[in-house]
């Protein structure tokens, strides 16, 4: 049973995206709800790729990376 309930909302979160993504993409709803459409459009081009990485998560893998670098030079 908890296997069919994971496997439920894996499949659920998988389709959100395809949503987030295509609905970015087309740009649908911008009339309607322009705020959320243009966060749709700004989450598709980062899932796609298409847009730099925000500079809170360059700065968070910069330190992460420095950290694990320094416990590979510990062993």
């Amino acid at each position: 049973m908890m296997v069919f309930i994971a496997m439920v909302l894996i499949l659920a979160l998988a389709l959100g995206v395809c949503a987030v993504v295509v609905i970015g993409t087309q740009g649908a709803g911008k009339e309607k709800a322009p705020q959320i459409a243009n966060a749709f459009a700004e989450t598709a081009r980062h899932l796609n790729g298409d847009a730099e990485p925000p500079e809170s998560l360059v700065t968070l893998l910069a330190v992460r990376g420095k950290g694990d670098a320094e416990d590979a030079d510990e062993e």
